[in-house]
């Protein structure tokens, strides 16, 4: 779905009140009703999956990242729950013994297992499990677990994660980052996404840690949405979405969904791991965000181009700061904390 988000100004609007009123909304989970839809989660934007390293930026903070993963979770068995278009799982794959992806859509699973056939890994398989349901593994079979903002797409994280610890070895440990709705606070509540057909209304309880989510799915293309919604001018947002506006769109609707995600702050996640019977959960820095910022430190001259040589120089830096404990209250821009938990 190709899309851009819009902000809103104000948290409260009666648009979701003029839908909740006039539509037939069938309940949904993210998976049937966006993952499944995806040629590509990542937009095709995924260093070495879809093109080379370039040693730009953005592909030094993808080394970060995927040399934290690796470092946190070992080069054993590893499983990558909600990996989109294989990441991290397919570059983790060279280094480790064997990964395991799952995904609750049988989409990402067919284009993960498409981008591993076209690049040649053979130690890397996905499975689709529905949203909600248990793994399909045994007890400890599992060196290490990752999860990309994936937990918050399950109907029930705390639930998922009590399956991530019952597979998870003894001394086995689990890294993972997440969606923490703080970074939506003061106007971005409510925002609309645009798409080729439909139209996607997120909801977002910051304090509640929730957010409902609204698809709306026309007989009309991205630009005769956009200009519906944007006839008076105004940028396509959450505050067009009129009474007016709404009943022209729904003159051509096919369908209208609805769903639910909880979204656990890093406090409340931190706060869960223990109770679920994890032996420790820390909050740290991560390689990702540590990577992106010595980049800007080296001048063009000092820095590694390859990235073999950039793995190289990264990984003894990131094997300390992913034991550097972070604040988890930590502001958006100053850092992402992660989450490291030990079995």
């Amino acid at each position: 779905m190709s899309s851009s988000v819009h902000n809103t100004r104000t948290p409260r609007h009666d648009a979701i009140a003029w839908i909740r009123a006039h539509l037939d909304l069938r309940e949904t989970n993210s998976a049937e009703a966006c993952y499944d839809y995806m040629d590509s989660q990542s937009g095709r934007n995924l260093p070495i999956i879809y093109y080379p390293f370039d040693a730009s930026k953005d592909h030094w903070a993808d080394r970060g990242s995927i040399l934290d993963y690796l470092i946190t979770t070992g080069g054993g068995r590893v499983l990558d729950f909600g990996p989109g278009d294989g990441w991290p799982s397919l570059l983790l794959a060279p280094f480790v013994n064997e990964v395991v992806g799952v995904d609750g859509s049988r989409k990402r699973v067919e284009v993960c297992t498409e981008n591993a056939r076209r690049l040649s890994i053979t130690n890397a398989t996905f499975v689709h499990v529905s949203p909600g349901q248990s793994l399909p593994f045994e007890d400890n079979s599992f060196d290490g677990v990752t999860g990309a903002s994936s937990v918050e797409q399950t109907p029930d994280p705390k639930a998922m994660l009590r399956e991530l610890f019952r597979i998870l070895k003894p001394g086995g440990r689990l890294r993972m980052h997440y969606e923490s709705l703080s970074y939506y606070r003061d106007g971005h509540e409510r925002e609309v996404e645009v798409g080729d057909g439909d139209l996607l209304i997120y909801d977002r309880h910051i304090d509640e840690e929730y957010v409902r989510h609204y698809k709306l799915v026309f007989d009309l293309t991205v630009e005769q949405i956009g200009s519906i919604i944007s006839g008076s001018g105004r940028a396509p947002s959450y505050e067009a979405l009129t009474a007016d506006v709404l009943s022209e769109l729904c003159g051509h609707l096919r369908s209208a969904q609805s769903w639910t995600t909880i979204h656990p702050s890093c406090c409340t996640l931190l706060a869960w791991l223990p109770k679920i019977g994890l032996a420790s959960a820390q909050a740290t820095h991560n390689g990702g965000w540590f990577a992106r910022r010595v980049f800007d430190r080296l001048s063009e001259d000092k820095r590694p181009q390859e990235m073999e040589a950039v793995d190289g120089f990264l990984r003894p830096l990131v094997e300390v700061v992913v034991t550097m404990e972070a604040p988890p209250t930590a502001q958006p821009g100053q850092w992402e904390p992660w989450i490291t938990a030990a079995k």
